[in-house]
Order: C-alpha cells, then sequence, then structure tokens
C-alpha cells in the first residue's frame, strides 16, 4: 500500500500509524500551497510534493490516497482518487450525505478499486475485547456514550468568526464530527437500532453543536451524547443485569482502559453485592490490553484487504458505513440541519 495524503486533518497520527505498518509506505504528500506541501514532505521525510492534486493522482507510485480534508471536500477527493485508479481510505464522516456514500461505493466497484472509512474504534482490539464480554453483563439494559468536548475553536465561533466545524459550509456540526464514533461502536456490537432520533442543540449557523442520538433496541436504550460546546470526562458504560463493561482514558476511538464489574458476591439476597452506585470504581476490573497507538490498528486493517483482495472484510466494512452513514444523515435531516451540498448531491 502506497499512500499519498490530502489534507492535514489527522494526517500525522496517519502517517505515524503507517510507518508502523509493514507493507505500508508514505510516498507524496499534497498541499494547495506548493511551500507547505514541501516543508509538510520534508518534516515527514518524503522525497515527493504536490500541489497539484490531478498531478498527484497521475502519479503511478501511489496506489492509495488518505483523505483527512474538510468533511464537505471528502466526496470530491474520493471521486477524483478513485476514478484515477487509486484506492481510498476517506476520514469520516465518510461524506456529508447518504447519497454521496452510494455513489462512491458504486464508483470503487466500477472502478475495480476499494474506499474505506477512517474509523478507528472497530479495529481496535480492546472492542473486540468490549464483544467477546458482552455475554459477561447478562442482558444489556442501557449504553451511556458521553463524547463531549470544547474545543478553542468554539470560542472562536462564539466570536462570530468563521470555524469549520460549525459551518454548514464545511458539513459540520457535533453529530457528524465525534457522535459518529458513537454511532460506528454501537452498530458495531449491537447492530442497526430498530429506531433512532437526535435531540441537538442549534447554534447560531444552524448547525449543531452538541446533542443527543437515541437508539431503541429490543430490551434496551443507548444514549449516544456528543458535545463540542461544553466538555465532560469520557466514559462509557454498556450496562447489563449481571454487570457492566466501562471505557474510560480516551474517547471511543481509542478504547484505552476497558474495565468489567460483574453484580456477584454473597451479601444480598440472590448472591449479588449490594449497590449504592458510588463505590463501583474499586469493583472493577481491568479486561483490556496496552495498545499501539491507536491508528494503526485500521491501516493493518486496510493494507491486508488491499493485499489480499479480501472482498469478505470489504463488505463487511462497506456495509458497516452505509448503516452510519444512514442514521447520521436520516438524523441530520429529522432535526432540520441543512448543509450547503445537499442541494448538489441529489
Amino acid at each position: 500500500m502506497r499512500v499519498a495524503t490530502i489534507g492535514t486533518g489527522i494526517t500525522n497520527r496517519f502517517i505515524e500509524a503507517l510507518k508502523m505498518t509493514k507493507g505500508a509506505s508514505l510516498e507524496a504528500v499534497f498541499s494547495r500551497t506548493p511551500e507547505r506541501a514541501k516543508t509538510f514532505a520534508a518534516k515527514q521525510g518524503v522525497k515527493k510534493f504536490y500541489s497539484d492534486i490531478d498531478k498527484m493522482l497521475q502519479d503511478p507510485d501511489i496506489d492509495t490516497i488518505y483523505i483527512a480534508s474538510p468533511n464537505s471536500l471528502h466526496f470530491e477527493h474520493s471521486k477524483k482518487a478513485l476514478q484515477a485508479g487509486k484506492n481510498v481510505i476517506n476520514e469520516k464522516p465518510f461524506t456529508s450525505t447518504l447519497q454521496e456514500t452510494k455513489k462512491l461505493f458504486d464508483l470503487a466497484q466500477t472502478q475495480n478499486r476499494f474506499i474505506f472509512e477512517a474509523i478507528t474504534t472497530i479495529h481496535l482490539p480492546n472492542y473486540q475485547i468490549i464483544k467477546d464480554n458482552l455475554p459477561r453483563c447478562g442482558n444489556i439494559k442501557m449504553l451511556t456514550l458521553n463524547f463531549s468536548q470544547l474545543p478553542l475553536r468554539y470560542f472562536t465561533y462564539m466570536a462570530g468568526k468563521q470555524v469549520n466545524v460549525f459551518d454548514p459550509a464545511f458539513s459540520g456540526g457535533a453529530l457528524y464530527d465525534i457522535n459518529v464514533y458513537n454511532i460506528h461502536f454501537t452498530l458495531g456490537l449491537f447492530g442497526r437500532p430498530k429506531a433512532y432520533k437526535y435531540y441537538p442543540n442549534i447554534g447560531k449557523t444552524g448547525i449543531d453543536t452538541s446533542g443527543i442520538l437515541i437508539f431503541v433496541y429490543d430490551g434496551f436504550i443507548a444514549n449516544l451524547i456528543a458535545t463540542k460546546d461544553s466538555v465532560s470526562d469520557y466514559v462509557f458504560y454498556v450496562q447489563g443485569d449481571k454487570g457492566v463493561i466501562k471505557i474510560s482514558g480516551s474517547s471511543l476511538g481509542g478504547c484505552k482502559n476497558v474495565d468489567l464489574f460483574l453484580y456477584e458476591g454473597a451479601n444480598h439476597p440472590g448472591g449479588v453485592v449490594k449497590l449504592d452506585g458510588f463505590s463501583m470504581d474499586e469493583k472493577y476490573t481491568s479486561i483490556g490490553i496496552e495498545q499501539k497507538q491507536h491508528m494503526s490498528y485500521e491501516v493493518e486493517a486496510f493494507a491486508g484487504i488491499i493485499k489480499n483482495n479480501d472482498f469478505a472484510a470489504y463488505e463487511k466494512l462497506k456495509k458497516q458505513t452505509l448503516d452510519v452513514m444512514e442514521i447520521l444523515y436520516n438524523c441530520r435531516i429529522d432535526a432540520g440541519i441543512k448543509f450547503s451540498s445537499d442541494e448538489l448531491s441529489k
């Protein structure tokens, strides 16, 4: 997998992961500004740099394009790369609309190429550990996923200045920017909910600065919270009638700490410990492992699929991206959140 990068969103961490992956290499970088492209290439120890995206896509030494440009450009850049015969690794959110997502997957199939959503969560070893330990929690009753952050850009936005993540022209908002992690986490464990609805706090540009997404499953409810206007610890709970899994220490994109608490003991009728809700921390047992740099696992997965033409693994990832994008798009439209690209994508 010989990669070139577009955009600077989280490119440094991706490049670090790329360098850790056997059979993967960074061949070139792109920036619209020639001097910036040259400087970034030198920093990464890469000989090739481009300020013309079309010239970069003609480079025969490149077979895969990593896209971390603003959300609103994901579709355009992915389409160009696929049309040039390249594989694509596209940062979340995959596109601005569901129709754009379907078009890209159709184009990838026509071109006999792969296109992936760069979502780390579902590739992490600790995520698999969570999945493996779900039966120990008994019947699942509640999920609480809280991914809340307060970036400095929020105050820039509140001062009346343009900020991509709060701008409908750049497909911004808390739902698309970070609640997408909560959605991937939940769908990867439990599949599609039977019902869902998004309750946003709408900012002055018409974009959601925070919100709660409710998933309804048979027997339990998931509360998916994401904010870009207030802050909380990153703590996530999967609650069952026999135990609880707690994920903490990072966002769900990292799943750094995974702890399990089982309701077992002899000091309560039925052999269950009496819980007061305030002393549970000391009762948790760590079941997670110390992971490598979190983006390295997705890079390894993508490189393996490309190398082995593993269409079974690819179709599984494709289905999850389609399901997530359908939920993102329907929730956004139902909440009255409009992007500038909506009419163009029809």
